[in-house]
């Protein structure tokens, strides 16, 4: 595998292919009961695109002309800072990389002091939340231990860490019935790992801080778990549960929407057409096991991976030597080395740039700089 400019650029086209595709299915309520809980197996899938901006052995490269060529060019045009001088490329990769800093700070800084006000909370008191923890461990045969902890800072319900999770709790009053829902689907989203998926987002949102493309997809996944959690919940319940579940989830909204999620799962922080998806797929139970249908949507989430990888544009490195020349030699044209690059002079005018040395510039002279041309110019005036 190599990582190289073409594969990043690559990678980011066909991810925004590819999630904008799955953005389609999601939306959409049949394609969605298609795709079944199997839509994850493709976000995933997305998700490994992201973090795989390389070539493989068996990537096919093809050289344009006009495009990426255009845009190597940009990319190693010289700016000037005073007595600097850097390329655009190296500029941008400075600002990556200064953004990426920035952005994990943020996030780590709001991660502790999310952790800090956990750790003062008070336990929750109004109902037996223990026993209903038993009852939901019971019934999946889990073990999982958890904090329930009454959050004033919280509008919604929501889980919080991966090692040792706590459920938030707002200052609402629900009832008896309302915990068990609210626990039942928090100790669902941990069952799940979906908090560890919460955190691969925002790890894809970091470094991919620039990319609105990443912001889509974070939506979606949040958008698609919800979805999962729900279907699996209300297939245990009975039509009069299912209303019962769903008034807990409009309480849930009524009491005001939640501003800062990045680090939650919450209950009901999704809005508009997104939480009526999730009401149609609670009364109707879009998401049915079927391993055909898994099958088929796992096989074609592979082969637009792979097709993804497969074929890479990269810029066109050969020189076209003008039909008004001879073949290039070492008394009329020489080489410039440059950032890695060789380009082609001839009577001291700039021809083109290659990759690697074409056979027909094989003896021509070969400068690192062209403080190395003066120089030499110089010497052979004097001569």
């Amino acid at each position: 595998m190599v990582v190289s400019p073409t594969a990043l650029l690559s990678s980011v086209v066909s991810c925004v292919l590819l999630t904008l595709l799955a953005w389609a299915v999601v939306k959409n309520d049949f394609a969605l009961r298609a795709a079944g809980r199997q839509i994850i197996f493709f976000l995933a899938v997305i998700a490994a695109r992201m973090l795989l901006p390389v070539e493989f052995r068996f990537t096919v490269t093809f050289p344009s002309r006009h495009v990426m060529t255009g845009l190597r060019d940009l990319m190693m045009s010289t700016l000037n800072f005073g007595a600097f001088e850097v390329t655009v490329g190296q500029t941008l990769i400075l600002l990556w990389a200064v953004g990426a800093v920035c952005k994990f700070f943020i996030r780590a800084l709001g991660y502790l002091h999310l952790k800090n006000l956990t750790g003062k909370c008070p336990g929750y008191f109004k109902h037996d939340v223990g026993a209903v923890i038993d009852r939901v461990n019971g019934a999946y045969g889990k073990k999982g231990r958890f904090e329930v902890l009454l959050f004033p800072g919280i509008r919604t319900p929501a889980i919080f860490g991966v090692m040792h999770p706590k459920i938030l709790m707002p200052m609402t009053d629900y009832t008896q019935e309302e915990i068990y829902y609210i626990l039942k689907h928090e100790m669902l989203h941990y069952y799940h790992h979906d908090m560890l998926l919460k955190m691969l987002c925002e790890f894809l949102g970091v470094i991919y801080w620039w990319n609105p493309i990443v912001f889509l997809f974070n939506k979606i996944i949040a958008r698609v778990l919800e979805i999962r959690v729900d279907s699996i919940l209300a297939s245990g319940l009975n039509e009069d549960e299912k209303t019962g579940y769903l008034e807990c989830i409009v309480k849930s909204m009524r009491a005001g929407r939640q501003g800062e999620t990045a680090l939650l799962i919450t209950f009901a922080a999704q809005k508009g057409e997104a939480m009526k998806q999730r009401f149609r797929c609670i009364c109707g139970g879009h998401w049915q096991k079927s391993s055909q249908r898994g099958i088929v949507t796992a096989a074609l989430s592979c082969l637009l991976f792979l097709a993804s990888v497969s074929v890479i544009a990269e810029a066109d490195y050969n020189v076209d030597i003008p039909g008004t020349f001879s073949k290039p030699s070492p008394e009329n044209a020489y080489l410039l080395e440059k950032d890695g690059c060789y380009q082609l002079y001839i009577d001291g005018e700039f021809k083109g740039e290659m990759l690697e040395i074409a056979e027909v510039c094989a003896e021509l002279k070969i400068y690192r700089d062209q403080t190395d041309i003066i120089n030499e110019k110089m010497v052979q005036d004097r001569r």
